[in-house]
């Protein structure tokens, strides 16, 4: 088409209406308003991108559509929409926003990033509609906003509250910590003075288990608000989850009536059991914590469904979902407040009335979003709280499940196998070797998987399990792991390590490894583990 074409496509958009101009040039009639002049100077002239498109075709854009793209006056006509898209993925996502919103409610809205000329792109925010909502066949008129100023104004923002949230974590893990390590100083000083009194000796190891969980709990909080923590991952009912933690929670208030509103029908969601009841627990004591004067407390279980078209200020995967809704009415929540629960540490206690500190609704969100889930919250000052917790069904991963511990040597399950363990902490593998050996195995040891490799082949047919860490010089865990299996497939594996569950780790338990056990860990549990595993059938 021509250029001459495209002015006269131009002026057929727009109408005469043939009412004569006023001579004051700021008093205008409706229809001088409307005239062809000016529509023609609003589009022409609008600092606002401004293009017209037939189906993916752009059929005229305004001088700023072309500018904010570093195109020449006039040179997109003609020419794909998707041009003006970095890639393909993100043209579909949003031509489907587009069709679907428009289709639907004769507008829609979404914020992307369009390609300049010179490879570079920038953030916009896209708005569409009917050019003629009588006559389709018009085409969509869309509007073209650069947002990129707002944009980079909300990433300094975001990483401002970051690291904010960061130094608070800091102190605040350090704070725990110091406490818990003084504690055991103090046990382990008051053990020499005491070791001639077996009695007191008993008391203080007793004192130090309970210092050692509180610290693996502290840990386990920690990889909870990085998105980890999910270690033994099974099948569950959310309906018997919230059961749990409805027996477990305390209100602290004999005013706060709970109600319970269980789904009949639930999905079956994957996830860690006493992680869920964690997260549960928090959001009821927080919610507890809100009624001053009591008041109401009312969970709720649902089944939902994530459409494409739903709109999240965050992504979303669409499909199924079990919602979990939380309710109190107490004394809610600005803006403000709102912004901030979810960092580590954020308490809207006075300082006075702090009992305990810890990473609170932050463990939430990262548990939940490591389950592949999301939580949102809606909040009133003086109007309560809602807190919805959206959590998907997962691929099942067999994960090593224990039994409840016994804490007696005697009852712990004992073998005679030869077991080879693989850690490069000194002092880990001392443990590991003694426990073992306490326990009837014959031990071999190794400072990496390529010791550990070679300790197999030296020993063809003899070792029955091997307990492998996964963060290792010369040659790691997950290396070492696929090494054994060509090896000897029939060799047992068991993960032990501190670092959190994530998707590689789920690929070794799927590729053959026989369990994941979370350090640290009870010699009982310990025991169990090992023996459960080496009992399996091969």
């Amino acid at each position: 088409m021509t250029q001459g074409h495209y002015r006269t496509s131009l002026d057929s958009i727009f109408i005469q209406q043939g009412e004569p101009e006023q001579a004051h040039p700021y008093y205008f009639t409706e229809s001088d308003f409307f005239s062809r002049k000016n529509i023609k100077n609003i589009l022409i002239y609008s600092p606002v991108g401004i293009c017209i498109l037939h189906r993916t075709k752009i059929y005229w854009a305004n001088p700023a559509c072309h500018a904010m793209t570093g195109h020449e006056y006039r040179s997109l006509e003609g020419r794909s929409v998707r041009a003006l898209f970095p890639t393909d993925k993100e043209f579909k996502r949003v031509y489907n926003i587009f069709i679907t919103g428009i289709n639907r409610t004769g507008t829609a809205t979404v914020d992307s990033r369009l390609s300049r000329v010179d490879d570079t792109a920038f953030d916009c925010r896209l708005r569409a509609c009917w050019l003629d909502p009588g006559d389709h066949s018009q085409g969509v008129l869309i509007t073209v906003s650069d947002i990129t100023e707002i944009k980079s104004g909300q990433i300094r923002e975001n990483q401002a509250r970051k690291m904010e949230a960061i130094g608070v974590l800091a102190g605040g893990v350090s704070h725990d910590f110091n406490n818990l390590l003084m504690a055991l100083q103090g046990h382990l000083s008051l053990m020499g003075i005491n070791v001639n009194r077996p009695e007191k000796i008993k008391d203080h190891i007793r004192q130090m288990t309970r210092l050692i969980e509180a610290a693996a709990e502290l840990t386990g909080n920690l990889l909870g608000f990085a998105g980890g923590g999910k270690y033994q991952v099974n099948t569950l009912d959310i309906n018997q989850v919230v059961d749990m933690a409805l027996n477990v929670f305390q209100p602290g208030k004999k005013n706060i009536v709970i109600k319970k509103k269980p789904a009949p029908d639930l999905y079956k969601v994957n996830g860690d059991r006493s992680q869920l009841e964690q997260v549960l627990l928090n959001l009821l004591v927080n919610g507890s914590q809100a009624m001053v004067d009591g008041g109401s407390l009312t969970i709720e279980t649902r089944n939902i469904t994530i459409k494409a078209t739903n709109c999240f200020h965050f992504d979303v995967v669409p499909g199924a979902y079990v919602e979990i809704s939380i309710q109190d009415t107490g004394i809610g929540m600005d803006e403000a407040i709102q912004k901030k629960i979810f960092d580590p540490f954020f308490s809207t206690n006075m300082p006075g009335d702090i009992k305990r500190r810890g990473l609170g609704l932050s463990t939430v969100f990262g548990i939940v979003k490591n389950h592949g889930g999301f939580i949102t919250v809606e909040s009133k000052k003086n109007a309560g709280s809602l807190f919805r917790v959206a959590l998907p069904g997962l691929a099942p991963v067999d994960i090593q499940r224990t039994e409840e511990e016994s804490g007696a040597f005697d009852l712990m399950p004992k073998g005679g196998e030869t077991v080879l363990i693989v850690d490069d902490e000194d002092e880990v593998l001392e443990v590991g070797v003694s426990l073992l050996e306490a326990l009837g195995y014959h031990v071999l040891q190794a400072r990496n998987g390529r010791e550990c490799l070679d300790l197999l082949a030296k020993h063809p047919g003899k070792i029955m399990l091997v307990i492998l860490d996964l963060i290792m010089p010369v040659m790691d865990g997950k290396e070492a792991f696929y090494g054994i299996r060509k090896l000897d497939p029939d060799i047992k594996i068991l993960i032990s390590s501190g670092v959190r569950m994530d998707e590689e780790m789920k690929i070794m338990l799927r590729d053959g490894c026989h369990g994941f056990l979370q350090k640290p860990f009870s010699m009982d549990k310990f025991s169990r583990v090992i023996r459960e595993i080496l009992d399996r059938p091969v």
